[in-house]
């Protein structure tokens, strides 16, 4: 039925540790980059075994008892003495043996990459890849991965004055399959919505092609998350732009909007999703909402009191000003900048955890390279909903806004003090598209 090459890590260390392998099927460990290569060769394997013992059998047996048929021509002798996949019908390909290859960030898409890369681009219909998407080497000692998010925040990438920490933006790993490695089906799921992900892994097992599934997956010692904790991370990686979910499915269409799906993402059309506070009021769930939720994160958030948040902008106000082509360029840096982006100059506020002593909301200070995150991950989700053919009014507005600013329409200290004011006159807030997969506001803090 199915084969799987393994990239050495935590799949192979937790899942099947020699010699005491629990699974029915062919499990091969390989070195730390070559498991999907070793998928490949099974994949191979599979279509030879499969023509020879099969596919050809049953065609020369319907040849012998049809004698009406065409018969065996020098053409069709050829065809079969050199048979392949490119042959076999969609329902010859359906039989054949899957072959998975699953692995880690790291693997697949650091040190393993060129092999993943190689794999998808030849397309073979029976090759499947399932990423596991921790953000860090976490089996080696807590390491970046390229996969890694902008603050870093594991346990050998330390931040403090003397260090900003991991300054390099998000590798999208699957978003970099869906142009220059032909038509492969490719998507980017998690535990948020298991009806989603079944129905991606589905679709992914019918394409006559090869399929690469990128997987949030929290690591509870390194994010620093309770052990029950799973489900309630990736919903709100999900619901923060950390990590949205898409499909890009070729056979929808040759257009980009054709074939990218963003529907089981909340307000797809819009930057934040909001979420309501038990007080009543709407707030953005950003991704400094999330961070707040992982200990992986504890440097780069302050708790302030009310009074000195009072002093501070809210991180909205902040993130209206900033792009992140003005990050490539360093003014975030700039004091004199609209650009600039205060080290623990700006807040948040979330409510207090269940069981905490007090009530309300706790304020937090957060630090330039978390704000810098946000920056990051508004950008990247952007990008997606061009490539679906989303047009977001956020977007719309913040470029209007930002363009009489450097204009000299609207003065610094007026953007400063009227942020959210000046970009709301820009844009009316429509409400936000109906999401019926998605459920409701993810629970405890943020």
């Amino acid at each position: 039925v199915m084969a799987m090459g393994a990239h050495t890590g935590c799949n192979t260390v937790f899942g099947s540790t020699p010699p005491h392998n629990p699974h029915p099927y062919p499990w091969m460990n390989s070195l730390f980059q070559d498991g999907v290569t070793v998928a490949w060769m099974f994949g191979e394997s599979f279509m030879v075994d499969h023509a020879r013992r099969s596919v050809l059998p049953e065609r020369l047996a319907d040849m012998l008892l049809d004698p009406q048929g065409p018969g065996l021509d020098r053409e069709t002798y050829d065809r079969l003495r050199h048979f392949s996949d490119a042959w076999m019908t969609d329902r010859e390909i359906a039989e054949l043996p899957k072959a998975w290859a699953v692995g880690g960030d790291g693997g697949m898409g650091d040190i393993g990459f060129q092999n993943v890369s190689k794999v998808v681009l030849q397309n073979r219909p029976n090759v499947k890849v399932l990423l596991l998407d921790t953000q860090v080497y976490s089996n080696t000692g807590g390491q970046n991965s390229d996969s890694g998010l902008m603050p870093g925040g594991v346990d050998m990438n330390q931040f403090g004055p003397q260090s900003q920490g991991k300054l390099t933006e998000k590798k999208g790993v699957a978003e970099s399959f869906t142009a220059g490695h032909g038509s492969p089906f490719v998507a980017q799921v998690s535990m948020a919505n298991a009806a989603h992900l079944y129905r991606a892994m589905l679709d992914a097992l019918s394409y006559r092609g090869a399929a690469f599934l990128q997987c949030f997956t929290p690591c509870m010692p390194e994010h620093g998350v309770g052990d029950d904790a799973a489900v309630l991370q990736t919903q709100r990686a999900r619901d923060s732009r950390v990590m949205p979910e898409f499909v890009f499915n070729p056979s929808c269409g040759e257009r980009s909007e054709e074939s990218f799906n963003l529907s089981s993402n909340p307000a797809q059309n819009r930057d934040w999703w909001e979420t309501r506070r038990a007080d009543g009021v709407r707030v953005s769930y950003t991704p400094a909402h999330f961070a707040l939720t992982e200990a992986r994160f504890r440097r780069h958030l302050k708790a302030v009191s009310a009074a000195d948040a009072a002093k501070m902008a809210p991180l909205e106000a902040v993130l209206a000003r900033v792009t992140q082509h003005d990050v490539t360029l360093r003014r975030h840096l700039q004091e004199d900048h609209r650009a600039h982006v205060p080290d623990f100059g700006c807040w948040i506020a979330a409510e207090r955890e269940a069981g905490a002593p007090g009530a309300g909301l706790e304020y937090w200070a957060l630090s330039r390279q978390l704000v810098l995150f946000c920056v990051e991950r508004r950008r990247a989700w952007r990008a997606l909903q061009s490539r679906a053919g989303i047009d977001n009014p956020d977007y719309r507005a913040q470029r209007a806004l930002l363009a009489k600013v450097d204009r000299g329409e609207i003065s610094l200290a007026d953007l400063r003090a009227r942020a959210l004011e000046l970009l709301a006159a820009e844009q009316p807030r429509p409400p936000a598209t109906a999401t019926p997969a998605v459920a409701g506001a993810p629970a405890g803090r943020g």
